[in-house]
């Protein structure tokens, strides 16, 4: 349950942050589109190979081949299996 939650919050804590920047206008709009894409397309699967490649379901190759949409076929080990 431990790694389970560790990986839950590493993922979420970030994009709480970004959302809250942006709703009490701290950051704008262009900082917050940044701010996103950067967590959706480097962050996120960075953090999700980590994951995968320590359950040994996916090589470094495999998850660059697919740009990291290899991710979305492990959905249920990523997100509820510890």
């Amino acid at each position: 349950m431990d790694r389970l939650l560790t990986y839950h919050l590493a993922t979420l804590i970030p994009m709480i942050v970004i959302l809250s920047l942006y709703i009490y206008a701290v950051i704008g709009s262009a900082l917050f589109a940044i701010l996103f894409c950067l967590y959706a397309f480097v962050y996120r699967p960075y953090i999700d190979f980590k994951r995968l490649h320590k359950k040994g379901l996916v090589t470094k190759d495999e998850f660059i081949k697919s740009f990291g949409f290899i991710r979305f076929n492990y959905y249920y080990e990523l997100l509820f299996e510890k």
